[in-house]
């Protein structure tokens, strides 16, 4: 019987010891303890629950952040590229307004030309009529860029305003009949160029847009019409003096030469302009008689002095040169439509980010949400 109890008893120690040693709980209970890294990696843990809820709300995150990022990135460059659109139409707008008015000092230059040429004979309120143009060009302006024009020739004076300009102007004006043709040909090419310089350097090329080659054409255009202008000056000149002198003759070739390059390389920018070119060039009667007269003055030969062929070679160019002038709004309208065009593009495309960006923001917080209640929930 105690041998009995002494075996039970035994036995009894035994097991105990066994399910000591074989206990998962108390072996993972040791082998943790103290060991703080393990606890983290372990979910039955709160340390370790903690560490995978992070572990799930942040990866998840990561692609979110990213994308956010590029479509902020992807709107900051649309935003830009609409500022240099928007830029381009205020420089197309501030050239035409100028443009509008070197034409009318053009068109002053050619009719004070001719009356200078036929010693007065036209009569004075033709050309009161053309000063009243364009003054009524220079009201329309809404800037006035500050320009140098002659004072004698010499010196250059600054007008900073249209109003001095325009009182310059006037003093011009009434002394037009004591005027040579050399001082009214020095005075308004003097002002165009001016004006031109300061034109040609408000636009500016870009190659972010399709438009820099209207805008080069377009430059090229107005100096074209400018260097026409000139030579039409000495054109008349010709006949009616009868001969141009050496330094005249020169200067006639010479814008004569620039006026025609200028107007190709314009064409050559712009190839669609040059049909238009031909239409325009069809649609003259006297296109011929402009080219047989360019003729004669390159020849240079003496004649007789006539004011009704000099009237009719300025009737010819004048009609020439406001063909051209047509071909300058054609071109105004392909790059106000281009701009526009652009303009459209890039509202719509701004819409796209920012819609984008709105809906990454607002399911951003939702995904957040979702994923922190699914772990807890797993867990």
């Amino acid at each position: 019987m105690a041998h009995r109890e002494r075996h039970g008893a035994a036995s009894t120690t035994g097991d105990n010891t066994s399910v000591r040693s074989v206990s998962s709980e108390d072996v993972s209970y040791v082998g943790a303890r103290g060991q703080c890294c393990v606890k983290a990696a372990n979910p039955a843990y709160k340390r370790g629950r903690r560490l995978q809820l992070l572990q799930m709300l942040v990866l998840p995150f990561i692609p979110i952040l990213a994308l956010i990022v590029q479509t902020a990135i992807t709107l900051h460059d649309i935003l830009i590229y609409r500022q240099e659109v928007s830029d381009i139409e205020a420089q197309v707008t501030i050239a035409t307004d100028l443009g509008k008015v070197v034409t009318q000092m053009q068109l002053e230059r050619s009719e004070v030309a001719f009356f200078i040429f036929t010693n007065g004979s036209t009569l004075r309120s033709g050309l009161d009529h053309r000063f009243a143009l364009t003054n009524q060009a220079l009201s329309n302006m809404s800037t006035w860029p500050q320009v140098h024009v002659p004072e004698t020739e010499k010196s250059t004076v600054l007008l900073g305003n249209k109003t001095t300009f325009l009182n310059r102007l006037n003093d011009f004006r009434l002394n037009v009949s004591d005027s040579s043709i050399l001082e009214v040909l020095h005075w308004y090419t003097s002002v165009n160029a001016a004006l031109l310089n300061h034109l040609t350097n408000q636009i500016k090329e870009t190659d972010n847009s399709g438009v820099w080659r209207y805008l080069i054409s377009f430059k090229n255009l107005l100096r074209s019409i400018e260097n026409i202008g000139i030579s039409m000056v000495y054109g008349i000149n010709y006949f009616a003096r009868g001969k141009l002198h050496n330094s005249s003759y020169i200067h006639y070739v010479r814008h004569e030469a620039l006026g025609n390059d200028l107007l190709n390389s314009s064409l050559n920018y712009v190839p669609s302009l040059r049909q238009l070119y031909m239409d325009l060039t069809t649609r003259m009667g006297d296109y011929g008689n402009i080219r047989r007269r360019k003729e004669e003055i390159l020849g240079n030969s003496q004649r007789n002095k006539s004011h009704e062929i000099a009237k009719i070679y300025f009737d010819n160019m004048a009609s020439y040169v406001d063909e051209l002038r047509k071909l300058q709004g054609a071109l105004r309208v392909k790059i106000r439509d281009y701009v526009n065009s652009n303009l459209l593009d890039a509202s719509h495309k701004e819409a796209y980010g920012i819609a984008i960006l709105v809906l990454v923001l607002v399911v951003s917080p939702i995904i957040i949400i979702l994923v922190r209640n699914a772990v807890a929930t797993i867990q």
